[in-house]
């Protein structure tokens, strides 16, 4: 995919209308009480495990909440770990739990064939050690430093995923929301063995749900550059029309900064309006509203289940 035209797609006169609307940034994660380690239930007609998941990163193990959501038929099968966003707080951090955490968006996935982790990463929930991605006052925000410190924690998750049962691990698609979303744009320059591509929905960091950026939008740009120019994986963006953390203009600035350095290809895609707040698309509508890209993408890089 080396050298292909990059392209800007607008859906939103072809997607269904969502019925419901988000109202607040720690939604995304909602919180409750959460099953024990491998804990199994069933979601609809897929089986769904909670349990905890090691990592490694920068010299210190860590043990996660994490839950896997698998599909049907025999394996191996591809792989698709989902990352959060935050929450303005870090007691918000604290008090999230895997319950509700993409669940809709997780079991569409599963229900394409994929095992689908999302774990909450360190600081997060009951999972272990400090929030290793706490930011700066607005004036001293470096948001290269804290995509990649997002970015390394998200390629620990991504490697300890990989050797679950059942997970191909030579098929893996690295999907984010928000400063998730943001972290996986970084983990494309030193992706783990196998990933094939990174989701951004609603990639950022520094919004404040009222079209500022702490810092200045130009920091942010920037840091977009900075990683794309060393980009090595296709890529898929999406933002809908009235993300006030990261609105139409910064997310096309961010996403022309990012693609002008990048060789593979990379797509953006303009979702309608969601709700009063777009931002929540992937955690919060149907998933039937970013559906048709997302297939498009996976079989394009070669994700999609034969």
């Amino acid at each position: 995919m080396k050298g292909s035209v990059p392209n800007t797609v607008p859906w939103a006169g072809a997607l269904l209308a969502v019925l419901f609307a988000a109202t607040s940034h720690a939604q995304t994660l909602r919180a409750s009480p959460s099953a024990g380690d491998h804990a199994h239930a069933t979601r609809g007609a897929l089986p769904v495990e909670d349990r905890r998941l090691s990592i490694r990163v920068n010299g210190s193990n860590y043990s996660l909440a994490a839950r896997v959501f698998h599909p049907a038929g025999v394996g191996p099968f591809p792989l698709v770990v989902i990352n959060h966003g935050a929450t303005v707080s870090l007691r918000e951090m604290r008090a999230l739990t895997l319950d509700d955490t993409y669940t809709e968006a997780a079991q569409w996935f599963a229900g394409q064939g994929y095992v689908v982790v999302v774990a909450l990463r360190p600081g997060v929930g009951t999972s272990q050690g400090p929030y290793l991605e706490t930011t700066r006052p607005c004036a001293r925000r470096d948001y290269i430093d804290e995509g990649r410190t997002t970015a390394a924690v998200e390629a620990a998750i991504v490697r300890s995923a990989a050797t679950l049962p059942g997970v191909d691990p030579k098929r893996i698609v690295v999907v984010g929301h928000s400063a998730g979303g943001f972290g996986g744009t970084a983990l494309a320059d030193q992706p783990p063995p196998g990933v094939l591509g990174v989701i951004s929905f609603a990639g950022g960091r520094g919004g404040d749900g009222h079209e500022h950026i702490c810092g200045g939008q130009d920091r942010l740009v920037q840091a977009a550059g900075v990683f794309g120019r060393a980009n090595t994986l296709p890529g898929l963006w999406l933002y809908a029309a009235n993300d006030h953390f990261f609105p139409p203009p910064v997310a096309h600035a961010m996403f022309q900064a990012y693609r002008s350095g990048s060789r593979p290809t990379m797509t953006f895609v303009d979702l309608p309006a969601f709700g009063d707040e777009g931002h929540f698309t992937f955690g919060q509508a149907d998933p039937s509203v970013w559906a048709e890209p997302v297939s498009t993408f996976l079989r394009q890089i070669g994700a999609a289940r034969p």
